[in-house]
């Protein structure tokens, strides 16, 4: 599909009012009838495929934004849809296509359909939307957003090394958008060429997002934009690159963005972050896995920030690992097991101790959001869902995680973060110098950020990923 032919179906979705919905939806339809009548061969594919895509959206959760009924999100209609009138709408472009013969995009339509209606992680958004649970889900990948979409994802991580493993998975969509960007800049040099090319892709994320974030009054809706992962530890470096590439994302949006960048969780990041959410520019703390790291930014962010959100990414996996690994030489036999539970333990005390009210026992921050990310299993979503009133949890979740989540019925607990976690598993956690460092509140110093191996790997392996991106661009 065009770029244009997107922005007509966002608009169907997000711009149109409940109660207009029917009659708007029977103009459009007639007025491709009439097209569909006088096209070639190839637009009479193409007007049949858009019809399609606006089924698969009104049956998705998409339509629960602005259209549905029962959900918590105010548009400001006083009636929104049955799931019934939707159904019926979506059954009207399915009898306009069997009529042009158009049978296989009917079948094509009502099994996505039957794919989100039985998606988990499209009923954990609606969980969220309907007032039942406190968190909500992204795609943690710089492409395929309007299909993640459609299953509930309302944010998204897009960065130079999601934009490298993209592309490394797609050369033919993401090699002629390098030489487009290339041709259009040939004065730039490789570095320039690189983030020329993820502000595009952000951009091209954030107008998908962009009516959600405009529903929800800014609350909702927003993409990481990772700052050159090579200036983790030169908070001057951070703060230019921001003051750079902001405007360039209020030109191509017209206005604010809706876009908060990922600032790493080491000691220069604490300044960058301080500044840069003094401008009310929203973060996301990203290389970040340890409480000390969480109290930190935590409470400079809230002395700091005039954003309306920022974020505190917990990059499960990247800690899970490497606490697995000194479990198992601590001869601990069932060490893969026990180090699932590390950030279940981490998260349930961060939210205590940051997010609870003052009356409830804990600092009572509201500048950040929890963020579990880089999660290896269905564990690390199942364990992260809340129902807590402070703020809300935000999940982002890797493609391949998303079908491993969505393959089999589960049960989602809106109480799931407080799973107990076995006394003995805590005791063979404690076991673990990482997980110690991590859980306890003063496990490590300010100083110490930087040489947490944790911290250590990722950005190590970010700047790898980022020279090979960089070089690709120029190749």
């Amino acid at each position: 599909m065009t770029d244009q032919d997107i922005q007509v179906l966002q608009d169907l979705i997000f711009k149109t009012r409940p109660r207009d919905l029917s009659s708007t939806l029977d103009d459009w339809r007639r007025e491709l009838n009439n097209e569909y009548a006088g096209a070639s061969q190839e637009r009479q594919g193409e007007i049949a495929e858009l019809l399609c895509e606006n089924a698969i959206d009104l049956r998705s959760v998409l339509a629960d934004w602005r259209l549905r009924s029962n959900v918590v999100v105010d548009s400001g209609d006083e009636e929104k849809l049955t799931d019934d009138e939707l159904a019926a709408e979506a059954g009207k472009n399915y009898a306009l296509l069997a009529q042009w013969g158009w049978d296989d995009l009917v079948t094509k339509a009502k099994e996505a359909a039957a794919e989100i209606e039985n998606s988990n992680l499209a009923r954990l958004e609606r969980m969220a939307l309907q007032g039942e649970t406190n968190t909500f889900w992204g795609n943690d990948y710089a492409a395929h957003l309007r299909e993640a979409m459609r299953k509930g994802a309302s944010l998204v991580t897009t960065n130079p090394q999601l934009v490298n493993i993209a592309r490394e998975e797609d050369p033919e969509y993401w090699t002629p958008v390098r030489d487009r960007i290339r041709a259009e800049n040939p004065n730039m040099d490789a570095l320039e060429l690189a983030y020329k090319m993820t502000v595009e892709v952000v951009v091209a994320n954030a107008k998908l997002l962009r009516p959600i974030w405009e529903l929800t009054n800014e609350r909702i809706g927003y993409v990481s934009l990772q700052l050159n992962p090579k200036n983790s530890f030169d908070a001057d470096s951070m703060i230019e690159q921001a003051d750079y590439v902001w405007p360039l994302l209020e030109e191509a949006l017209g206005g604010t963005p809706n876009t908060v960048f990922k600032v790493p969780g080491t000691k220069a990041g604490l300044t960058a972050a301080a500044e840069i959410t003094s401008k009310r520019r929203g973060v996301n703390i990203t290389v970040n896995y340890s409480l000390p790291q969480q109290i930190a930014f935590g409470a400079i962010i809230e002395k700091n920030s005039t954003a309306p959100v920022s974020f505190r990414t917990q990059m499960d996996g990247r800690v899970d690992d490497p606490v697995g690994e000194e479990l198992q030489e601590a001869g601990v036999s069932d060490w893969e097991e026990v180090k699932t539970w590390c950030t279940t333990a981490i998260r349930q005390r961060e939210y205590r101790l940051l997010c609870m009210d003052p009356l409830r026992g804990g600092m009572g921050l509201k500048k950040t959001h929890m963020l579990p990310a880089s999660g290896r299993g269905p564990w690390n979503i199942l364990r992260s869902i809340h129902r807590e009133p402070e703020v809300s949890c935000f999940i982002t979740v890797f493609p391949n995680r998303q079908e491993e989540f969505d393959s089999e019925p589960r049960e989602l607990n809106p109480d799931g973060m407080w799973t107990p976690v076995p006394k003995d598993i805590m005791e063979k956690l404690y076991k673990s110098k990482l997980f110690r460092m991590g859980y306890e509140p003063d496990g490590m110093t300010v100083d110490e950020f930087d040489t947490y191996l944790p911290v250590v790997r990722t950005n190590q392996g970010f700047s790898e990923q980022f020279d090979d991106f960089v070089a690709w661009v120029a190749s």
